[in-house]
């Protein structure tokens, strides 16, 4: 069980023997300057917290949370006035990649969450620019840069939401889904747009996906459905969307990939009025798994369980884009009926191919907005108005459609590397 805990006469010297691997030590302060740092800014009226972190009894890493900035920092950026700080974060080198990265990073959250020096608006935290894993940590949690810095490191914000009822759900749904599958359940994860930093409580749904060490009985899935059913009514927007996968399909992945038990919104009335043939036909193989799996593996959270990298196998490339290709396949004749999800996703489809990063909607509109012809922007930014804001939006439908059949072409033209074999099937 990964912990936080502060840093004492007891455990400092374990927390010191702590390090990096070579070629992070530009990256991040060694632990005994943090904790000097800390000291220095609690005697000048600042704040800072610093824990060892823990797996059970075994130290594995170390951080240091801040808020507002001391006397002596006169080159404070702007951000830092009356805000939390992620001042320092680190995982010895003998624990890296196990998943303890993300597992700590909720555990911070959690804590400024709480709010030890009273609300704040923002947290915020700086890295080194070429320090891509740390980056990439950051923006799953929802941190975005701003163009500043703080000396040499670029400054990444997250805007702080108090008191967000989704977080509630969340936190009910992984407690009831414990209590319900009790040693059958291997993991809860989160992804989508909750776990990409973009969710939209008017436009999203929240997204988990749920691994059983082995098959559920018929009654067990009643049980768990009833849970569902129950918390999805507390949901805003779409709602809750979550798939039932067994362990061994995670890793080596399987595809298409099968599923146990499926649930959206879209499917409560059937539920309601007939249980027991849900129950016996919502299973089967799910392609758009692969892209649930990706996303997972690239920028989900683990909730409760076993650590992200101990559950999910890679997804091979051809799988990955065959699965996002049947999402957006159809676009030239529905985009129309669902411009809004159409246009961002074909945007984040074309922004894989081109860069081979997995964006979200919103991701996928900005990178649209850089790479894509001007004509197209107004529907990019009616497609992100109304994502993001729930804005009413009219679409110009005849150029809807030209933007599908232009976009379709660029994805299957075959001139990207790793589509040769979607683009063959087309």
């Amino acid at each position: 069980m990964i912990r936080l805990e502060e840093i004492n006469g007891k455990n400092v010297w374990d927390i010191l023997k702590l390090k990096v691997g070579e070629s992070q030590k530009n990256f991040v302060a060694a632990n005994d300057v943090s904790i000097i740092e800390a000291y220095i800014a609690m005697t000048h009226h600042g704040k800072a917290f610093p824990f060892g972190i823990y797996d059970e009894d075994i130290p594995v890493g170390f951080c240091m949370i801040g808020f507002g900035a001391d006397d002596d920092w006169e080159d404070a950026p702007a951000v830092a006035k009356d805000n939390y700080n992620l001042w320092r974060f680190m995982i010895d080198e003998r624990y890296q990649g196990k998943g303890y990265g993300k597992a700590a990073m909720k555990l911070i959250m959690d804590y400024i969450d709480s709010e030890p020096c009273g609300p704040a608006e923002y947290c915020w935290l700086s890295y080194e620019p070429e320090n891509e894993r740390a980056k990439a940590l950051y923006a799953a949690f929802g941190f975005r840069e701003t163009g500043e810095f703080d000396g040499d490191e670029a400054i990444a914000v997250l805007k702080l939401q108090r008191g967000d009822p989704k977080d509630e759900i969340i936190e009910k749904f992984v407690s009831r889904s414990a209590e319900t599958l009790k040693e059958k359940l291997a993991g809860v994860y989160l992804h989508g747009s909750a776990a990409m930093g973009c969710y939209q409580p008017k436009k999203s749904d929240l997204d988990f996906m749920v691994v059983v060490n082995e098959n559920l009985t018929d009654a067990e899935k009643r049980e768990y459905m009833d849970m569902v059913i129950e918390l999805d009514a507390e949901v805003p927007a779409k709602g809750i969307e979550m798939s039932v996968v067994t362990k061994d399909v995670c890793d080596p992945f399987v595809y298409p990939t099968p599923f146990i038990l499926h649930y959206s919104r879209r499917h409560t009335e059937w539920y309601r009025t007939n249980p027991e043939d849900y129950i016996r036909k919502m299973n089967g193989t799910d392609k758009d798994l692969a892209a649930h799996f990706t996303v997972i593996r690239g920028r989900g959270i683990c909730l409760c369980g076993l650590p992200v990298d101990e559950v999910f196998g890679e997804v091979p490339e051809k799988d990955y884009l065959d699965s996002i290709w049947d999402d957006v396949s159809g676009a030239g004749e529905e985009i129309t009926d669902n411009p809004m999800y159409l246009i961002l996703n074909l945007t984040r489809v074309l922004g894989y191919l081109k860069e081979k990063e997995v964006l979200s909607k919103q991701e996928g509109g900005t990178w649209g907005l850089k790479n894509l012809p001007g004509k197209y922007h107004p529907l990019i930014l009616a497609a992100l108005d109304e994502y993001e804001n729930g804005a009413e939006v009219r679409y110009d439908a005849e150029l809807a459609r030209d933007y599908a059949a232009y976009m379709l072409r660029q994805i299957t033209r075959g001139q990207i590397k790793g589509m040769h074999g979607v683009c063959k099937r087309l």
